[in-house]
């Protein structure tokens, strides 16, 4: 596999939230406050990574702007579109912050091990949610199925 451009990366998470969203454009320009050719630029990735611009274009689509960030750190595009409803990693980040806020400079004592064990049981919580999401939309899926197949054809 071979490594993406930073620049590409957040051309490609910019243009599937906006496609997700159904918005043109020039209607994520007008919302963004901003010449529909400078636009343009910033979602074919010819600028370099500006901040203030994705922030502005998460407010302008109603999206993450810190999953947008993320997803240029990973590489993986889709990780913008996955979280723009759900605002994930925004709602990591507001956890960093907080934590910040509580620790301080002890944070800096803190050993890796339990950082990692933290991280992955909420991950893994997330992870069972998402199975018990699943087998409950199955579940509603089969058992509609079972209905419209116990219902009298129509014209009986």
């Amino acid at each position: 596999m071979q490594p993406q451009r930073d620049n590409d990366v957040l051309s490609q998470a910019l243009k599937l939230v906006r496609r997700h969203r159904r918005m043109t454009r020039a209607v994520v320009a007008q919302g963004m406050q901003m010449a529909l050719r400078t636009y343009d630029r910033f979602e074919a990735g010819g600028r370099s990574l500006n901040l203030d611009y994705i922030h502005r274009f998460a407010a302008a689509t109603r999206s993450d702007p810190h999953a947008i960030v993320m997803a240029v750190a990973v590489g993986s595009p889709e990780l913008a579109l996955r979280c723009a409803d759900n605002k994930l990693v925004t709602a990591l980040t507001i956890g960093g912050q907080r934590f910040n806020a509580l620790l301080g400079d002890d944070i800096a004592g803190l050993e890796a091990r339990p950082i990692i064990l933290a991280v992955c049981a909420m991950y893994d919580a997330l992870l069972a949610e998402s199975d018990r999401h699943q087998a409950a939309t199955r579940w509603l899926e089969n058992g509609v199925t079972d209905l419209a197949q116990v219902r009298p054809a129509p014209g009986r």
